[in-house]
């Protein structure tokens, strides 16, 4: 998680950034059933008080973290976006997302997540709510501008944003159980340009 940390007027790192950042790392380090607010606040070096200011539990401050992740990755895709040519614009956000979710830190913490919900029923909506809905609503939207702009002709924008995510890291369960290592650039880039030659085959005006 590469959180960008703010200066407050004091000059010091923004204390929201640091809580977030502390999260990260407690949460991985001992998952998030044994995570507590009182080992967050020392991670962050500001005092528990601090952290409830903050954030009002627990769940909220790993959804925050979760959303302020899934935020850099929009304004990386927003960026994406600016070329007006559909191709080059769908292989730069599916670059940008492999290369993000296929991290070590993103792959622990899927495993850790999902290894906590049996227990946490609630943290698998959390998580998903904060983070991949909202990259495939950015996806829908992408397609259905493309539709308005006659450049592409995408029938089910929800449908095509959820499978476009899919092609492009459907290996990510054989990574998770440890049957392959993370994938190389070259594997990567394989799985990107099928994914979009697909796509532009089936969507192309």
């Amino acid at each position: 998680m590469n959180v960008v940390a703010e200066a407050d007027s004091t000059g010091n790192v923004g204390k929201r950034d640091a809580i977030l950042e502390a999260a990260n790392k407690v949460f991985l380090e001992v998952g998030f059933g044994a995570a507590s607010m009182d080992s967050i606040a020392s991670a962050a070096q500001v005092s528990k008080q601090t952290v409830y200011n903050y954030f009002g539990s627990k769940e909220e401050l790993f959804a925050a973290m979760v959303r302020a992740s899934c935020d850099e990755m929009t304004l990386a895709f927003a960026q994406a976006i600016k070329d007006s040519d559909p191709e080059k614009a769908l292989r730069a956000m599916a670059r940008l997302f492999v290369d993000v979710v296929f991290t070590p830190e993103k792959l622990a913490m899927h495993r850790t997540m999902l290894a906590e919900i049996p227990r946490f029923p609630d943290l698998g909506r959390v998580y998903y709510h904060s983070g991949p809905a909202i990259i495939r609503k950015f996806l829908a939207d992408y397609f259905t501008e493309q539709n308005r702009r006659g450049a592409l002709k995408v029938d089910d924008p929800q449908i095509a944003a959820e499978q476009f995510i899919s092609m492009v890291t459907c290996n990510r369960l054989r990574v998770d159980v440890g049957v392959e290592p993370i994938p190389s650039d070259g594997v990567k880039q394989r799985y990107i340009d099928n994914a979009v030659n697909l796509i532009m085959r089936a969507c192309r005006v």
